[in-house]
């Protein structure tokens, strides 16, 4: 099944209400119960994480999902559901879920906010992480180097092109 980003899922909302969809990200937060696993992801495609709702009931793998904690990949696929009353306004009930990678117990990122200045002592946790992909365009990210330092020339970012590869 076809990949959606998060940002497209908010974007048309209205439209892919009542649809199967498979979104991928990483785990922002998980709270969980016996049966039950509310799971904030996010893919990097906007600053707003989709809330995923997992029961056990319809998921083979629940104990290990619970498992998982901040920073864990994931790829799961579900049914999306419009939530007015809520917070959000919508929902995946997953159907599936696939464990793309695990994240370690003392992942450095957990769920309170972490000052610039940790993030930039962390470069290599970037890219699952929001705040450092405000301002850079989606088809940059990643791709970004240093400009050449001229005299009296203040470091600044820009995008590589072929033109400045050669």
């Amino acid at each position: 099944m076809k990949r959606n980003e998060i940002a497209s899922v908010y974007a048309d909302a209205q439209d892919l209400a009542g649809t199967k969809l498979t979104v991928c990200g990483w785990i922002r937060t998980m709270r969980q119960s016996k049966s039950l696993a509310f799971i904030e992801l996010n893919d990097g495609s906007c600053h707003r994480n989709l809330q995923i709702i997992a029961e056990e009931q319809n998921l083979n793998n629940f104990e290990e999902i619970c498992r998982q904690n901040v920073g864990a990949a994931l790829c799961i696929e579900g049914d999306l559901v419009l939530t007015p009353e809520a917070k959000q306004p919508c929902e995946l009930h997953a159907t599936s879920v696939y464990v793309e990678g695990t994240s370690t117990p003392d992942y450095p990122l957990q769920k309170k906010r972490h000052s610039m200045e940790f993030l930039r002592t962390i470069a290599h946790l970037r890219p699952p992480h929001q705040h450092l992909q405000c301002g850079v365009p989606r088809a940059f990210r990643g791709g970004v180097c240093h400009s050449s330092l001229l005299p009296r020339a203040r470091l600044r970012l820009r995008p590589h092109t072929a033109d400045y590869l050669q």
